[in-house]
């Protein structure tokens, strides 16, 4: 299948040449630092969006490789991986499930194993896994966190692996992708190992998300993908359509393609929050809440699983991606076909019809249990603080056939008083601003004006009712 979109934006880094549709064409096979192969085939080409990090890619690579063969950095992640604070639990809680409902047979590789997180859970339901990754001082760790569980450990390229074709059933690899731009000669090296009717389970972050939100708000995808410039803070992104096309040249189908992460907190963002309440520090300090306010985790693995997950790419920042190694056109154009209706319809706002074409099962159930996570009061608040995101389809009336009553009362009163106390604050810390204004505050070269925010804030809070009870 052709692709039918060429990349959006141009590439960076020294020493690349580029093809005529403008991709990134890679140099040839090299070693890095650590004498593991880049098992890149010469020539393969990477789609890129956005900024490359300083320094060529083969940098980036050895350097993303490297940063985790440090014993330091490994205990830190560990330990980060099985501390229960702010989403992490449910991060952790939504990916292995997501590998435990799709992992088919019992010989399973876990590529980029880390902990074992994707993996050890497999075990108890008699699979063989056998772990490979780059770092020694991740397999120990690995090794200490499967206790006397049966585990094979390796340490390879997650892009050059020691096993003949079609040595699996299942090959897992959870927060690996992500940090690595050849994406496609892994995706390669991967479906090599797996059997005929296996499955390839692996996540990545969308580019789709970003170029939606840089759309809807005119804001350049550069812009948007600032913080992602540098090597340290690199992050591959992947638009659904591409991989799709990928995985069919391939000779692989899509089985199931799932959003997460639209309300997980730390590096999993979510562009359609900025701006607004569900975004900055209030936002993280309500999430971190989950770690210990069982009612709002439900709610959060709710919104997780039994909705989020039945949107699109563009919904959210991340994606996990199940593929068959089944050469399937139909139902790859299928499956895209029915992301594109999908997002025509979720353009004008989440409705009942809009519900019952992507919720699997009783719509009328799906709703009540949704409102029955509402009647707790912290989850409401959560809901509040994501519909500021979302407040103009609230104005249009969405919502008014899933929410009962009372929480859409609540939504609207709720993002009505978000963005009056916006304006105020806008207001307060530009009016003084200006040329003449400041000119006539100022004082033995003080400025008088920063000192009556705090009062103005109030009287103009005061004067709109942003005060009384249910206004």
């Amino acid at each position: 299948m052709a692709s039918r979109r060429g990349t959006m934006t141009k590439c960076w880094g020294a020493g690349f040449g580029t093809t005529s549709s403008g991709e990134l064409r890679l140099p040839g096979n090299s070693s890095n630092d650590a004498g593991l192969k880049d098992a890149r085939a010469a020539g393969d080409t990477v789609k890129m969006s956005g900024t490359m990090p300083m320094g060529s890619e083969e940098s980036l690579i050895a350097w993303k490789t490297q940063a985790w063969t440090n014993p330091q950095t490994v205990a830190w992640y560990a330990q980060r991986m099985n501390e229960n604070t702010g989403t992490n639990r449910l991060k952790n809680l939504v990916e292995i499930e997501l590998c435990l409902r799709h992992a088919a047979g019992d010989r399973v590789l876990d590529v980029g194993i880390g902990t074992g997180r994707g993996s050890i859970p497999l075990l108890s339901r008699g699979c063989h896994v056998t772990g490979v990754d780059s770092s020694q001082a991740m397999l120990d760790q690995c090794r200490r966190e499967a206790g006397k569980s049966p585990i094979e450990l390796l340490r390879a390229d997650i892009a050059s692996l020691p096993f003949p074709d079609a040595s699996f059933d299942t090959l897992i690899s959870l927060n690996v992708l992500v940090h690595f731009p050849h994406w496609r000669g892994v995706l390669r090296e991967w479906a090599r190992v797996v059997r005929p009717e296996g499955r390839l389970i692996f996540d990545v972050h969308s580019l789709d998300h970003v170029e939606a939100v840089s759309r809807a708000h005119a804001v350049p995808v550069e812009e948007l993908l600032a913080p992602e410039r540098q090597t340290e803070r690199y992050t591959l992104r992947v638009r659904a359509e591409d991989l799709v096309d990928e995985a069919e040249s391939l000779g692989l189908s899509v089985v199931a393609i799932v959003p997460y992460a639209a309300v997980l907190g730390g590096g999993n963002r979510n562009f359609w929050l900025d701006d607004s309440r569900a975004y900055g520090y209030l936002w993280e300090r309500l999430l971190s809440w989950m770690a210990v306010d069982e009612p709002l985790f439900r709610f959060g693995r709710f919104l997780e699983e039994s909705l989020f997950a039945h949107l699109t790419t563009q919904t959210t920042g991340r994606f996990m991606a199940v593929l068959s190694r089944t050469s399937d056109p139909a139902a790859n154009r299928t499956w895209l076909q029915r992301n594109q209706r999908i997002n025509e319809a979720l353009a004008h706002g989440l409705s009942a019809p809009v519900l019952s074409d992507v919720i699997p099962g009783d719509v009328a159930a799906w709703q009540a249990e949704l409102n029955g996570h509402l009647d707790y009061r912290r989850n409401e608040l959560m809901l509040s603080f994501f519909c500021t995101a979302f407040a103009s389809f609230l104005d249009a009336g969405c919502g008014e056939d899933v929410l009962a009553p009372q929480h859409l009362a609540a939504l609207r009163r709720y993002v009505r008083k978000w963005r009056i106390d916006k304006a105020t604050r806008h207001f307060v810390k530009s009016w003084h601003r200006t040329p003449s204004v400041q000119e006539a505050l100022t004082c033995a070269g003080v400025s008088l004006g920063a000192g009556l925010e705090y009062e103005l804030t109030r009287d103009l809070l005061d004067a709109v009712g942003a005060f009384d009870e249910g206004g």
